[in-house]
C-alpha cells in the first residue's frame, strides 16, 4: 500500500503472528524522500533495519546516516522522522512492539481509500488513538538543516 507521506508498505507480521509482541513490515521510498514529519510514539518502540540503499534517521536531533545491514532503534516516546536523501530508493524493515501500536497504518490506508485529502480530525483521531503524535513537520535536510550531519553523530 502505498502510505499518506508516499512510501510503500507491506504489513509482513502482525499480531497475530507474535502474540501481539511486534509487528514488521516492509518499506520502500523512493529517491529523494523527506515527508515523514517528526513524530513519537508514546506507546511504542520502532526499530528500523536497512536493506537496501541508505535510510537517513533524525532521533532526538541526533541524525544518522544507515546503509544496508545498518539496524537503528527509537525508544518509545522519542521524537523522530526519516529519509530517503539518495538518488536511488531504499529499502527497509520496520519492527514496532507492542503490534496493535502499528495499527495506524491500516487505519490510515481506510481513510485514504476514500480519496481526495484525508479529513485533518479524523487522521488525529487514528494517531491519538495509536499513541502517535505528530510533532513538527520535516525535518530540513539540506546540508545544514535540521538533518543534516551537524545535528548530530553519524
Amino acid at each position: 500500500m502505498t502510505r499518506l507521506n508516499g512510501e510503500q508498505t507491506v504489513v509482513t507480521v502482525g499480531r497475530r503472528d507474535t502474540d501481539g509482541a511486534y509487528a514488521v513490515r516492509e518499506n520502500i521510498a523512493p529517491p529523494d524522500f523527506r515527508r515523514v514529519p517528526l513524530h513519537i510514539h508514546r506507546r511504542a518502540e520502532e526499530a528500523f533495519y536497512v536493506l537496501a540503499g541508505e535510510l537517513a534517521v533524525l532521533a532526538d536531533g541526533q541524525r544518522v546516516d544507515a546503509p544496508a545491514g545498518a539496524f537503528v532503534l527509537i525508544p518509545r516516546g522519542t521524537t523522530h522522522a526519516l529519509a530517503n536523501l539518495a538518488s536511488r530508493p531504499v529499502r527497509w524493515l520496520t519492527l514496532i512492539s507492542p503490534a496493535a501500536e502499528s495499527e495506524w497504518i491500516e487505519a490510515e490506508e481506510e481513510l485514504l481509500a476514500a480519496g481526495g485529502e484525508p479529513d485533518p480530525a479524523a487522521l488525529a483521531a487514528i494517531h491519538h488513538r495509536f499513541g502517535l503524535e505528530l510533532v513538527g513537520p520535516p525535518p530540513d535536510w539540506t546540508p545544514g538543516g535540521a538533518g543534516s550531519a551537524a545535528a548530530g553523530p553519524r
